[in-house]
């Protein structure tokens, strides 16, 4: 008896683990994905996007094929992530969130986006991105990351931003409307940003044109 209740078990055991219930239904033709709906896209070709998503059409809807998803986002540089909403029995709704366009960097004789999540984008619609801040200079991409993060921490308003320029390894030049020129050190950003944003606020109404923080613990305006 006790024999017997292992064999039943192994083989229950068996079935459970090799078993795969959609098989069945896939053979039947139940909930294969049959529509694809592409929205979202601003800045990549939606209908390029389509016939890539596409692939997915004929497969299980139960089961989305991530790595089918991962190469289709891989290929596509301004995709972030999809959204995947599913429609029952056979109709599939991506919704595809792109990088947010940030700076277009300068860097000699190509210019590159670089977004908010400080991914590099090397194809873009000029035309669709006029009014973005620029940088200039051969900077390295985790020191402008590390002047962004301090400049959001001190709640500093962006849109005041025309330019940067990466100046000899040495300095950041942050140009601001109004013609006005920062300058800044390769040392403790936050600092920094925190002493300008108080700065700014104390002397909104005076003439300057230029504010140099180069030094540590020390401004000088002219």
């Amino acid at each position: 008896m006790n024999k017997t209740k292992r064999y039943i078990f192994l083989a229950l055991l068996i079935f459970l683990t090799t078993f795969n219930p959609e098989l069945p239904l896939l053979k039947l033709g139940f909930f294969i994905i049959k529509t694809v709906h592409v929205s979202g896209s601003k800045n990549t070709d939606l209908e390029k996007l389509k016939k890539q998503f596409n692939i997915l059409v004929n497969s299980s809807i139960l089961s989305i094929d991530d790595k089918k998803l991962n190469e289709i986002i891989r290929q596509n540089e301004w995709i972030y992530f999809v959204n995947i909403y599913k429609k029952f029995p056979s109709t599939i709704n991506i919704e595809v969130v792109e990088h947010e366009p940030f700076i277009i960097w300068r860097k000699g004789n190509n210019n590159l986006i670089i977004t908010k999540e400080f991914t590099l984008i090397e194809k873009y619609n000029s035309n669709n991105l006029s009014n973005l801040i620029t940088a200039k200079g051969n900077f390295n991409i985790e020191d402008l990351r590390e002047l962004y993060k301090a400049l959001n921490n001190n709640n500093f308003d962006l849109s005041n931003i025309t330019s940067f320029e990466f100046i000899n390894s040495d300095r950041w030049d942050l140009f601001l409307k109004g013609n006005k020129k920062i300058m800044l050190g390769r040392h403790d950003y936050n600092q920094q940003i925190s002493n300008l944003t108080k700065l700014l606020i104390q002397s909104k109404d005076e003439k300057y044109t230029y504010v140099d923080l180069r030094l540590k613990n020390k401004i000088f305006i002219k």
